[in-house]
């Protein structure tokens, strides 16, 4: 059976199939995530996305991409602002890894 195109971008495009550090510049994640490179110059100035610095400029690791699309939905659906954005998402990651502590520690008493 023949795949659709969006298959085979959902395929190419898994962010587990790729090193998450890996350094990308602020245009290539804007130009990914679909938004301005004034967007992501200004959540990177203001903390809001990690940046890699090296020698010649400054650089994104791409979970940056995941950390801007998930804010874009937040500000685009819920009328979050990008701060708010970041909080909600650390926040979430947190509950994420206790969640995970919780359910490694359950089985290791064995409930």
């Amino acid at each position: 059976m023949r795949k659709t195109l969006i298959e085979n971008r959902k395929e190419c495009m898994r962010l587990n199939d790729f090193d998450v550090d890996e350094p990308l510049s602020f245009d290539a994640v804007a130009e990914i995530v679909g938004a301005r490179r004034s967007l992501v110059v200004r959540l990177a100035q203001q903390g809001l996305i990690e940046t890699i610095d090296s020698e010649s400029e400054a650089l994104l690791p791409r979970r940056a991409i995941m950390q801007v699309r998930r804010m874009q939905r937040l500000h685009r659906d819920l009328g979050v602002n990008f701060a708010g954005a970041a909080i909600i998402l650390d926040l979430v990651g947190r509950i994420e890894r206790l969640n995970r502590e919780l359910a490694e520690m359950r089985q290791r008493i064995g409930e």
